[in-house]
């Protein structure tokens, strides 16, 4: 997985921190000491005014992010979805680094996965987890949608290794019995009695007492011949 964008600054705005810090630095300067020269003094007003601008820029930023997240959103719990993706998509565009792009990322795929755009969607569930992916829960989520992507496809032998390893990620964790469950259909609908059977094996241990888990994949299981009914 390449760096993650959240949290980490590009080049462009390395350069431009070390400038606004420069610009603070002589502010910071003038304010102390007040011994400048008229010429240099005319500057120090011109940087003053920067600094404002800069800042002003920024906050307008965050603002049109806010407003571009929140009605996409909105649209998306409408059904508009192709307005929510035209929303969102600008985000990611124009607004790549701010704090709402990976979230916007990740619903954005959701949004291709809705209007069964399942390639589109495949990408955007990538991007997320390469450029964004720094919330755990969501981090699962990704992969449970590229494998989703998968078994629309057809694709169901690398659907279910996804499902897997999305499971895997966290066996314990609130996703990871229906995880399991979506590996074994997955492998069962491809006819792979292998990739069926440890799943299986992997739920039967940590979820053999959960019936909502361990009973669907049973059926599964059972309609396949890949396990047949205990005899007590």
């Amino acid at each position: 997985m390449s760096a993650k964008t959240t949290g980490r600054m590009t080049k462009h705005d390395m350069k431009q921190d070390k400038f606004v810090s420069w610009i603070f630095y002589l502010v910071e300067q003038f304010r102390h000491k007040k011994v400048l020269v008229l010429g240099v003094a005319g500057g120090i007003v011109a940087v003053v005014a920067l600094v404002w601008m800069i800042s002003n820029h920024q906050t307008t930023q965050r603002e049109e992010v806010r407003e571009l997240f929140g009605r996409a959103s909105i649209e998306m719990r409408s059904q508009s979805t192709s307005l929510a993706i035209i929303d969102f998509r600008k985000i990611l565009d124009d607004y790549g680094s701010s704090d709402l792009a990976g979230l916007a990322c990740y619903y954005l795929a959701n949004a291709y996965y809705s209007q069964r755009d399942f390639n589109e969607a495949e990408i955007l569930f990538k991007r997320y987890l390469d450029d964004y992916g720094d919330d755990p829960l969501l981090v699962i989520a990704a992969h449970w949608g590229i494998a989703g992507c998968m078994e629309q496809r057809g694709e169901f032998g690398s659907a279910a290794d996804e499902y897997l390893a999305a499971a895997n990620i966290d066996l314990q964790g609130i996703m990871a019995g229906d995880l399991l469950f979506a590996s074994i259909r997955a492998a069962c609908t491809g006819e792979d009695s292998a990739r069926a059977l440890k799943a299986y094996q992997i739920a039967e241990e940590y979820y053999g007492d959960t019936p909502r888990v361990i009973d669907a994949a049973k059926l599964y299981m059972y309609e396949k011949g890949y396990l047949k009914p205990s005899v007590e």
